[in-house]
């Protein structure tokens, strides 16, 4: 109430100097007018009736941002519970990472369809649990925390994987050093970006809400899902052809899986490093 009275004293002051000694000195103790304080009341009285509309107005900003971190002051699930149904899909997509590392390197003849599905199966995941959070209001700061980690994890250690066998297919005949660039831009980038936004955090909420994820982050992550999809079902095609067993691809896929994979993941990377340059052209200003 004292910052009310304070603004009031301020306002008085400055309506003029042609009231007199009494009237400027009791204008000083006028209460404001309800609207004018009524912000300042819901920050501070734990009493007033729009406290939960107004603690929970940043958490909703925050959260059409793309930055699913919790406001200031509580959990951003309903329940406050840690383990949501989308953080549990995070872990599962989470100990998919070393299953598809076995999966890659067994000798069974299942395997290297086995990796696929681990794949696909992770991307829709990847999908679902961000659609459950936004549709059950269930957003945990150990989810928020999680959800890259997983995304980052699965789509460098199948980078690497695809690095460790060259496909003699399409763009990848004759140029074996082209993945291994992409790979090596690809989690470069990884790297620099979680640097950035953990400076980016300690600089301010003003400066964290720049490196948000946009749209371009949004379609660069697609594209990988997509082009890693089509390489690894062309590995799984070239196993089958070699007589390891497991799940034949028609040659027709097999081809187009091959052909258009790594055009597909060249465009992923362009998409990469032009998303790492929107976010320091953002904070270019802190700098």
């Amino acid at each position: 109430m004292a910052a009310a009275v304070v603004m009031g004293c301020q306002r008085s002051v400055a309506q003029g100097s042609s009231a007199g000694p009494r009237q400027r000195h009791l204008a000083c103790f006028r209460p404001l007018p309800q609207a004018a304080h009524t912000g300042w009341l819901a920050a501070a009285s734990p009493q007033h009736p729009n406290k939960q509309h107004v603690a929970r107005r940043p958490r909703q900003l925050l959260a059409r941002g793309g930055v699913r971190v919790l406001a200031a002051g509580g959990s951003s699930s309903g329940s406050g519970t840690v383990l949501t149904v989308p953080t549990m899909l995070t872990l599962v997509r989470l100990t998919a990472v070393p299953a598809l590392v076995a999966g890659w390197y067994s000798s069974a003849p299942w395997a290297a369809g086995a990796c696929t599905a681990l794949f696909v199966g992770a991307s829709i995941t990847d999908w679902l649990d961000g659609y459950l959070a936004r549709k059950m209001n269930a957003y945990s700061a150990f989810g928020a925390f999680l959800d890259p980690v997983a995304d980052k994890l699965m789509v460098a250690t199948t980078m690497i994987l695809l690095c460790t066998r060259p496909l003699p297919l399409g763009v990848m005949a004759g140029n074996a050093w082209l993945l291994p660039l992409l790979t090596t831009v690809v989690i470069g980038r990884e790297i620099t970006m979680s640097a950035l936004r953990e400076w980016a955090a300690a600089l301010g909420p003003e400066a964290h809400a720049a490196v948000a994820v946009s749209w371009v982050g949004k379609w660069k992550t697609a594209t990988q899902m997509a082009s890693l999809t089509l390489l690894l079902l062309a590995h799984q095609g070239v196993a089958a052809a070699a007589g390891s067993g497991g799940v034949a691809v028609p040659p027709a896929v097999l081809q187009a899986a091959g052909s258009l994979g790594v055009p597909l993941l060249v465009v992923a990377t362009g998409l990469t490093v032009w998303s790492l340059a929107l976010y320091f052209n953002s904070l270019w200003r802190y700098f």
